[in-house]
């Protein structure tokens, strides 16, 4: 099977220490989501979030993915990862 990645993924500071801060087993089920991500940002399960314009969330177990989606540049940013209490308080 040929896997097409079509988006690339940028990550904030702020996702890139939340990950290293978690454990391996969630790390492994992010990564996996993103995968889906790159092939289709829109393949896996999410919500826009009320009130933003471009901004969605997906969820994954106790923990939230917030993401914004750049068409015309084929990037999706991750903005935020936390969990669900924390992850919409900028």
């Amino acid at each position: 099977m040929v896997v097409i990645r079509v988006y690339e993924v940028v990550f904030s500071r702020k996702a890139v220490k939340f990950i290293e801060s978690i454990d391996k087993g969630y790390r492994k089920k992010i990564k996996g989501i993103l995968g889906t991500m790159m092939e289709n940002p829109f393949g896996y399960p999410y919500k826009k979030i009320k009130g933003e314009t471009n901004i969605y969330r997906v969820r994954t177990g106790k923990y939230r993915i917030l993401f914004e989606v750049n068409k015309s540049n084929k990037f999706i940013v991750i903005l935020k990862i936390d969990k669900r209490g924390r992850v919409y308080n900028r």
